[in-house]
Parts: structure tokens; C-alpha cells; sequence
């Protein structure tokens, strides 16, 4: 688990939750600080650490991705480690469907909450006697709001140093086109239900799909879930809690 921000406003971020682009930010500007949070790390159990929960003038940050989104981009990833060298079409459908045959079901080591400390500190927060316990502000955005004008304003009203900071919209793999003809494979593969492939965009054949959307659609229907809307006024909703 990565956090990167500022003294009073940090993003907590995994793989694949835009941790491309928050690292950007913290390469190009002297503001942005970053911390490793491990789970062998005892000390280091929390964001940054255990004192700064108890900190009401720090707010962390968590952008939010649904799951098997998550799940998706990281499968596309190791394609294009593997394949993204090659140039034929008809190679690479080769390459894509061997490589989609070996699932029994689509998914990855990469699970929603696949960092234990990201999932005792998110399961905490919504236990009510340890959220009693948790004086810094935690809020959570969808991953999409993150490189947007409105999420700008939103921390540089927290924290100053935010001001002219602009997260822009990175991925690990840049390669459009590449990714364009794999997901055009991917659905000529999907579609044909003789290929040995399995649909990839029926839900079902997604490992632990209902159990992490449950999570997912809790987290969105919380207190704790900034939509643009609300990051632009500020309103806050009506208290709730998984």
C-alpha cells in the first residue's frame, strides 16, 4: 500500500487504483510526500502511522474502482508484458487465447482488498467502536474523479500546497492501439462460445464478484463516498454505515 500527498491530505492507493498517476505527481512536485505501508511492517499497520489516525486535520484519501474493473486492467497488463511486442493480428490472437485459456474462472492474486492492511483499515473504519476510535477524515472517491478540475479544488480547500496540482490520467501500459486489438480478439473470443475461452464480460465468470461488489456498493452508499457532486458543495449525506 502506497500513500503519497501532503502533511494534512494523502491518497491511499494499491495497484491498479491509480497509483500510476499519484506517483506521477510525486516524481514532478517537491509538495507531494510518499509512504509505504507494508503488512510486515508492525509499526506501520495504518496510513503513514497509527498517531496520525488520531490527527482531525488529516484527510486520506482512497480511490475507488469497481473490483472486477480492477481485475480486468491488471489481466490486460501482464498481456501486454507478454505479447506487447508482437505485431501480427493473427499472432496475437494466438498469444491472447492461449493465454485466456489457462482460467478456470477470470481473476488475479489481485483481489479488491488483495493488501491486508488496506482491508483491516477499511473494515475498522466501518466498525462503529473503532470509528469512534479514528479522529482524521477518510473519504472515498471514484477512481474517475481523480484527474478532474473539481477534485483540484476539493483538496487545494484542504491543503494549499494542493493548489495547481493536477493528477493527470496515467497508465502503467500506454499503448493504446495495442489495447484496442486485444479487447477486439478478447470479444471475437468471447463471443464464440466454441473458442475454450470463457466470456469475459459476463460477471459470472469472475472470481469473487458478488462478495467485493457488496464491499464496493457499501463503501459508495456510506458517509465516507465523495461523488463529484459532492466534492464540488461539500453537502454531506445523511449518516450511514455498513
Amino acid at each position: 500500500m502506497h500513500i503519497i500527498g501532503t502533511e494534512k491530505v494523502r491518497f491511499v492507493t494499491l495497484q491498479k487504483n491509480g497509483s500510476t498517476s499519484l506517483r506521477a505527481i510525486l516524481k514532478k512536485n517537491t509538495a507531494i510526500q510518499g509512504w509505504y505501508t507494508t503488512d510486515k511492517d508492525e509499526n506501520h499497520r495504518y496510513p503513514f502511522k497509527i498517531s496520525d489516525l488520531q490527527n482531525k486535520d488529516i484527510t486520506f484519501i482512497f480511490p475507488l474502482t469497481y473490483p472486477i474493473e480492477r481485475k480486468k486492467s491488471a489481466i490486460l497488463q501482464k498481456i501486454h508484458a507478454e505479447f506487447g511486442l508482437v505485431n501480427n493480428s493473427k499472432d496475437l490472437e494466438h498469444h491472447v487465447k492461449g493465454f485466456l485459456e489457462r482460467y478456470l474462472k477470470y481473476g488475479d492474486t489481485l483481489s479488491y482488498w488483495h493488501c491486508n492492511v488496506f482491508q483491516e483499515f477499511i473494515y475498522d473504519v466501518f466498525r462503529s467502536h473503532k470509528e469512534k476510535q479514528i479522529k482524521a477524515n477518510f473519504i472515498f472517491i471514484d477512481i474517475k474523479a481523480l484527474s478532474t478540475t473539481q477534485l483540484n479544488k476539493f483538496l487545494t480547500n484542504l491543503d494549499s500546497n494542493w493548489k495547481d496540482i493536477l493528477i493527470p490520467h496515467e497508465n502503467a501500459s500506454s499503448n493504446d492501439l495495442f489495447k484496442v486489438e486485444v479487447m477486439r480478439i478478447i470479444k471475437k473470443l468471447s463471443d464464440d462460445n466454441n473458442s475454450g475461452v470463457l466470456n469475459w464480460f459476463n460477471e459470472d465468470n469472475w472470481e469473487n464478484y458478488e462478495a467485493e461488489n457488496r464491499v464496493y456498493e457499501a463503501i459508495k452508499s456510506s458517509k465516507y463516498y465523495y461523488s463529484v457532486e459532492k466534492l464540488l458543495n461539500g453537502n454531506k449525506k445523511e449518516d450511514s454505515c455498513i
